[in-house]
């Protein structure tokens, strides 16, 4: 079986970006993946400005300032000081000409129309420089960065009122099985409500670059899978498949995939989730996740998830989910999974470090599990592990 992280690796390698690009206004950006460079076209402070409320002073041996003005955020005059002179000055605003440090307000003195401070100024202290941020010319935003607040803010502080985004996955969603009902009056008594295609849903609302589609229910029929998949991969970018990734007589996807475009079936070194497929009708790929709701779940968030971020336009190295290291609270001695396992388990802070400790639910079927987590926590296979051992952690 393929290990882990090498199966994951293969995923992107062959996820490759798969929309176009279009201009929106900044403002419907939010969210979205970026398809241009952006670069600066203004230094960064635009001119020399004031880093606080105070006073600006000329000449930094001189024990008394004589007060010749006020110069505010926005103010256009210009003012040059003379050594002996300063002006108040607000945050934000320009530095009026030969000005040598801003003196913070809370150290300042007035008596009549001269100021003295409490404390030795020293230069260049609290002013902001033209160009101490950026440059003009310089790299803002790479194609393929995630359009965060703080993306927008920095591209709008440049001017920027449109950007150029990749257009919307659109992505859609099918489970498969004659077991599953989606409505209550429609249950027999060996059927099970779907939950698999609403959880994705849900995950895939999350991303505003994301566009899913709800497919539906596909029985178990090969001609209707063949059908509805040739018909899906006409109008989507991606089809996702809970269910059927399996080798079962009853598993009819592959048999449908493999006569419309190509498939790939994983077998990953991992618990829960070790079946796994991977093809393409045409242009549009296709993820086959395991039918099991924690499976599904665990292999969409870890390898799916990443899959259609890359297919976005997504940075690859941004397209990998995000992880960090916690301390185990927990034992497994001896260890002798022989799979790389992805616990569910809760996180606290303490003293010394976050520790995870794994929830008692690890069931493939036992989302509730998934709900009581916050993260899934990486044990690899025939390692043990011993309180205080450093693991790597997905938040979720």
């Amino acid at each position: 079986m393929m290990d882990f992280y090498q199966g994951q690796q293969n995923l992107l390698q062959q996820a490759g970006r798969i929309v176009e690009s279009e201009t929106i206004p900044i403002d419907q950006a939010s969210g979205r993946i970026l398809a241009q460079t952006l670069s600066a076209s203004l230094d960064a402070p635009a001119f020399n400005n004031s880093a606080m409320d105070g006073y600006a002073i000329c000449g930094l041996k001189s024990k008394e300032w004589q007060l010749i003005g006020t110069v505010a955020a926005g103010d256009p005059q210009q003012i040059k000081l003379q050594s002996g002179q300063a002006v108040r000055i607000y945050t934000g605003a320009r530095i009026p000409e030969n000005t040598d440090a801003v003196i913070m307000q809370e150290n300042i003195s007035i008596i009549a129309d001269s100021i003295k401070s409490t404390q030795m100024p020293k230069a260049g202290e609290n002013i902001r420089y033209q160009g101490e941020e950026l440059h003009q010319g310089d790299t803002l935003l790479q194609n393929g960065a995630f359009l965060n607040a703080q993306a927008i803010g920095l591209a709008a502080a440049q001017g920027a009122r449109q950007l150029q985004v990749y257009q919307k996955l659109r992505v859609i969603i099918f489970t498969t099985g004659d077991e599953l009902v989606s409505d209550n009056s429609d249950r027999k008594q060996n059927q099970i409500y779907d939950c698999n295609r609403p959880m994705l849903f849900a995950e895939l609302k999350q991303h505003a670059f994301i566009e899913p589609i709800d497919g539906g229910i596909l029985p178990d029929d090969l001609d209707t899978i063949t059908t509805t998949l040739a018909q899906a991969a006409s109008t989507n970018h991606s089809i996702i498949i809970s269910g059927g990734a399996s080798v079962g007589d009853r598993d009819f996807v592959k048999p449908a995939i493999a006569q419309l475009g190509r498939i790939e079936q994983w077998k990953l070194a991992i618990k829960p989730g070790k079946p796994f497929g991977w093809g393409r009708i045409k242009h549009c790929q296709i993820m086959l996740l395991p039918g099991n709701p924690v499976a599904s779940f665990v292999t969409f968030k870890l390898l799916g998830l990443p899959a259609l971020h890359n297919a976005a336009g997504r940075l690859q190295t941004d397209a990998l989910p995000q992880s960090y290291q916690a301390k185990a609270a927990f034992t497994i001695l001896p260890n002798q999974q022989k799979r790389r396992q992805f616990l569910r388990g809760t996180l606290r802070f303490t003293d010394t470090g976050p520790e995870v400790q794994p929830l008692i639910k690890q069931g493939s079927h036992m989302l509730s599990g998934c709900v009581q987590a916050q993260v899934l926590i990486d044990i690899p296979a025939e390692t043990n592990i011993e309180p205080g051992q450093w693991l790597t952690v997905y938040p979720i």
